[in-house]
């Protein structure tokens, strides 16, 4: 399963990329290194958004953070929050990463810069990557975002990677066919969370 997955995350970033793009220069890996950081923190402060919408109160967003003897890149926090409202504050990284990747497929469609094609693949995979990390590699850490999506609603892990593959996917297939045929997205509110394929005619 791990190496079926890093097949599809290696092919969804071939064909976000051209070939050239494999021979950066010192500009294009900036623009990549930009990309990531701006993901990461749009990442952090979809979290405290979604959370702040759902009633949550005393959030803290830091970055490069040890928490409970693990090292989190961005980590978010809340004083206090409701219960039933912990899951939709767990997502809020993967809603604020899929409005990145709506931003990044805009631009990358008028101007595929290296900074445009990165964002693309880091916001367009974030769920996939996370998940696949969390649940192979880091998975006693109880404050990772999937682990918490799991614990909290029953939702097997399972079907919480099945969903963060199809949006990849999905996501993948929109910026390779230049078309929206098919747009994966996010809901939540104070009580539930949902995850959606829209389809437009």
């Amino acid at each position: 399963m791990k190496i079926l997955i890093s097949i599809l995350i290696a092919v969804v970033l071939m064909a976000a990329q051209p070939v050239k793009a494999f021979e950066p220069d010192l500009q294009d890996i900036v623009q990549i290194g930009t990309a990531f950081v701006t993901n990461l923190t749009v990442h952090e402060y979809g979290h405290a958004i979604v959370g702040s919408s759902v009633g949550a109160e005393g959030i803290s967003v830091s970055f490069m953070s040890k928490q409970k003897n693990n090292l989190f890149l961005g980590y978010t926090s809340t004083r206090k929050i409701d219960d039933n409202a912990y899951p939709s504050f767990a997502l809020g990284g993967e809603v604020g990463a899929n409005m990145s990747f709506e931003y990044a497929l805009y631009r990358f469609r008028k101007q595929p810069s290296a900074y445009n094609k990165a964002l693309l693949f880091f916001s367009g995979t974030d769920f996939l990557w996370y998940t696949v990390y969390t649940y192979y590699f880091n998975e006693d850490n109880p404050e990772a975002d999937p682990n918490i999506l799991h614990r909290e609603t029953g939702i097997s892990k399972d079907a919480i990677l099945a969903a963060a593959l199809s949006q990849s996917l999905l996501n993948g297939y929109r910026v390779v066919s230049g078309e929206d045929k098919v747009i994966p997205y996010f809901t939540f509110s104070k009580d539930s969370i949902g995850f959606h394929v829209k389809v437009p005619f």
